[in-house]
Formats: structure tokens, sequence, C-alpha cells
């Protein structure tokens, strides 16, 4: 009886070919995206300077919406930067909707960078991908970051 115990729950938990990946959200035009977590999405825990660095996004009003993002150093750095780009999710990959001109600061340990973006395409999900570094001395060091997910419903 145990046996067959066993045999019904490893039944119950295969996948079911032919399933559905995700069921697509009202107001959305695709499926949501993979929650997966992304190649480079963490520093490197050898890094001595580049402490963290992230990427945001928000939703305003009228199909816009607000990314932004910042680095930080464990101490002044010749050159501290954050560079954001919006993305949208097609159904089946990430594609780069805007790019800003990175933030950079001299001999500071902190950055910050902020853009609104206006007249984007409802029914989309959008993320923002961050590229974070600093030089100090011969030392460079960066990262690439990603947000959660955002709907920007129909």
């Amino acid at each position: 009886m145990l046996g067959l115990s066993l045999i019904l729950l490893w039944m119950i938990a295969l996948p079911i070919q032919g399933q559905a990946a995700s069921p697509i959200e009202p107001g959305a035009l695709t499926a949501p995206p993979p929650d997966l977590i992304q190649p480079l999405t963490l520093f490197d825990p050898d890094f001595s300077y580049l402490e963290r660095g992230a990427g945001y996004i928000s939703e305003l009003s009228n199909g816009r919406v607000n990314i932004w993002g910042d680095s930080a150093a464990t101490v002044h750095v010749g050159e501290i930067g954050v560079g954001l780009t919006l993305q949208r999710w097609t159904g089946s990959a990430w594609i780069d909707v805007i790019s800003g001109t990175p933030a950079v600061d001299s001999d500071s340990a902190y950055t910050y960078q902020s853009h609104i973006l206006t007249s984007v395409a409802k029914g989309y999900y959008y993320r923002t991908k961050s590229s974070h570094w600093i030089t100090h001395g011969e030392v460079y060091e960066s990262g690439t970051r990603y947000s959660g997910s955002l709907l920007l419903p129909l």
C-alpha cells in the first residue's frame, strides 16, 4: 500500500506535457514572463568596491512608467555609474525599448538616476535592466541587475 501511495504521489508531481506555461492576465497581450533569475544578476562576491546596485520600475498614469536605479560603493571611488534600459516582454523574449544616458559621479560612493518615460505601449510587461560600475585606481568592477516585471494593462 505504501508503494502504491508513493507511485501516486510521484505521478502527481510530474509535469503535464502540453500544459500551457501561464494564462494571459486580463489587460495583457502576452503571457507573463518567467520569473527566472537572469545571468549576471548578482555581483561578484569578491568585488572590493562595488557594493550594490539595483533598478526599479513603477507605473505612473496614462501609459507612463518611471524607471530609476542606483549604485553604491564601499568607499569614495574615482568614478561610479548607473545606466538604465527599459525592456518589454514580447511573449518570448525581453527587448530593449529605450536606454538613457548613464549617470556618472566622480569621487563619490553613490550615484542615482531616474527617467520618466512616456508613450509606452499598454498590454505588455516591462522591467528595468540596470548596469552598475566603479573605477578606483586600476580597479574596474561592474554588474547588471534586472527589476521584477510590471504589467501595464490595456
